[in-house]
């Protein structure tokens, strides 16, 4: 077996893995309570923010293999297939833990919504191009990626310093 189908394998293992866990754990937040809904997010976003850096480190060639970005990218895939009612509960706005969701989130729910959906397909073409090989696509879908992310954090979160 070539090293291409092993990653593409593995890849797709560890999106089921990530999926399964993802998907166990939001089925809790509706019991937790909103500070430990606030931290549920905040392990989510990390995911999606770790395995968009795994990427961004494939194509800069800081170290990271195409394994690495295999795996960043099906996490990324995997936390941005959840529920968004599961990622963002309401009542878990800023004041709520160390929430940086603005109230405007619920307030608009349905561009919330249509943004939230819009990531997992840029993250779905970010992993075909990565399993296309080329670095320059790679790079292409890395920067449309990260701006489908970009435009949701610019209208509902705060910023941080």
């Amino acid at each position: 077996m070539n090293n291409r189908v092993v990653n593409v394998l593995a890849a797709t293992s560890v999106a089921g893995l990530l999926f399964a866990l993802f998907g166990l754990s939001s089925g809790t937040a509706g019991a937790a309570d909103p500070a430990a809904q606030v931290k549920e997010r905040q392990q989510t976003m990390k995911a999606m923010g770790g395995g968009l850096g795994a990427v961004a480190k494939y194509v800069k060639g800081e170290g990271a293999t195409a394994e690495d970005a295999s795996k960043g990218v099906a996490a990324l895939v995997a936390a941005s297939g959840k529920d968004p009612k599961a990622v963002f509960p309401e009542g878990t706005e800023v004041g709520v833990g160390d929430s940086a969701a603005k109230p405007e989130l619920w307030k608009n729910w349905s561009k919330a919504q249509s943004d939230w959906g819009a990531v997992q397909p840029a993250a779905q073409k970010l992993q075909a191009a990565l399993q296309g090989g080329d670095r320059a696509q790679v790079a292409q879908a890395l920067a449309a990626t990260s701006k489908t992310c970009g435009g949701c954090h610019e209208d509902f979160r705060i910023k941080k310093n």
